[in-house]
């Protein structure tokens, strides 16, 4: 490679150039280098999941698929201010390979098939999916994880919403699982869950702290250790 004269000469001005940024320049470049890299680990934590077509809305009702954004409002608009009985939510709780290690592939699919089922049945409850995969902070900032079923009882605010949470089995749910479950009134017998990460009435809720807790989860969990150490490091010496 040839340089001409004109580029040796610059050299020494470009040199001068850098050595004329001041610390504060020199750490924003170093702190916005870093901040892309860990970026470029972290995956969007809102993405949607859609189950099977058929399913999505097969006769009249539909299975509502819950985000960050939408949840609150999906739930909360099934009921009318006139109300005198509450909205019985189904709100399936699955996950992928990084959630669920695969294992909630049979567990969805009976959901799947009892949405069909129940679809055009009045009297069945509204059905939802959460799929922790694809909402990581939603399901941190419920403390949920799958293969679970949270089944919602809904009022006009300000009454409280009822939740009781079953776990449900990877390997053995099936239609009847559900059905059985909703014949019987079983879930009923559980204790209602009242703990700080109740969606609508915990305390992490109310003073809208769960979501950005649910960040915090879901981030630790995703960046590797390497760049925390890194990240502390480059702190460390920031400030001495």
């Amino acid at each position: 490679m040839r340089f001409s004269t004109a580029s040796l000469l610059a050299l020494p001005l470009l040199a001068a150039a850098a050595q004329q940024e001041t610390p504060l320049e020199q750490a924003k470049a170093q702190a916005q280098y870093w901040f892309d890299k860990i970026s470029s680990y972290i995956p969007n934590p809102n993405r949607q999941h859609t189950p099977h077509a058929a399913t999505a809305k097969a006769g009249g009702k539909s299975l509502h698929v819950l985000t960050l954004d939408n949840w609150e409002h999906t739930i909360r608009s099934s009921v009318k201010p006139t109300s005198t009985t509450p909205e019985e939510w189904w709100v399936f709780v699955t996950g992928g390979n990084k959630t669920c290690f695969g294992h909630c592939i049979k567990a969805e699919t009976a959901f799947n098939e009892t949405a069909a089922l129940w679809s055009v049945n009045p009297a069945a409850p509204n059905l939802a999916y959460v799929d922790c995969d694809n909402q990581p902070v939603l399901c941190n900032s419920w403390g949920a994880g799958p293969p679970s079923l949270w089944i919602m009882e809904v009022s006009t605010p300000p009454a409280p919403v009822d939740i009781r949470v079953k776990s449900l089995n990877a390997t053995d749910t099936t239609v009847k699982t559900f059905t059985d479950l909703q014949a019987s009134k079983e879930w009923k017998e559980k204790p209602v869950y009242d703990g700080y990460f109740h969606p609508f009435d915990g305390p992490l809720a109310k003073y809208g702290v769960a979501v950005p807790l649910g960040y915090v989860f879901w981030v630790f969990a995703t960046i590797p250790s390497w760049l925390f150490m890194i990240g502390i490091s480059f702190l460390s010496r920031s400030v001495m």
